[in-house]
């Protein structure tokens, strides 16, 4: 059905996000991580 496909998509997509972000887990700009923390925090869980 197409809300079944459509949470596969979902997670499917938040699953590529979370992995994408988690070479950046340990950026910082200057000596501050804050941005990349704030980052992580607004994508999906």
């Amino acid at each position: 059905s197409d809300k079944k496909a459509y949470q596969e998509t979902l997670q499917k997509l938040a699953g590529l996000f979370r992995s994408n972000f988690k070479k950046f887990t340990g950026y910082e700009i200057g000596n501050s991580s804050r941005l990349t923390e704030e980052i992580l925090a607004a994508g999906p869980q």
